[in-house]
């Protein structure tokens, strides 16, 4: 398990915005940074989970090491839409 600390950390911190937090910081942000393609489409995931609901029962415990199995897609879908599976691994220290 220390072998993957030294090759993957990943750092996410999220912050909740009101409505005038978000009004107030959008032209700020704008001087600095551009929107890309995705920058205002929807995202849609899928999480997937064992029937005992294995995953996210281990992930309430705060284990040092965890793992989600999603599908994500970008605006609307349909049987064409590009779709894209992911494990997210996460590692604790």
């Amino acid at each position: 398990m220390n072998d993957y600390i030294n090759v993957f950390k990943r750092t996410e911190i999220k912050y909740l915005l009101s409505g005038t937090q978000y009004t107030e910081l959008l032209p700020f942000l704008e001087k600095y940074f551009k929107v890309d393609q995705y920058g205002k489409t929807r995202i849609n995931n899928i999480y997937f989970d064992t029937p005992n609901f294995y995953m996210i029962r281990t992930s309430l415990e705060k284990p040092v090491y965890k793992e989600k199995l999603r599908l994500r897609t970008y605006g609307d879908t349909d049987d064409n839409t590009n779709s894209f599976i992911e494990i997210k691994k996460n590692i604790t220290e």
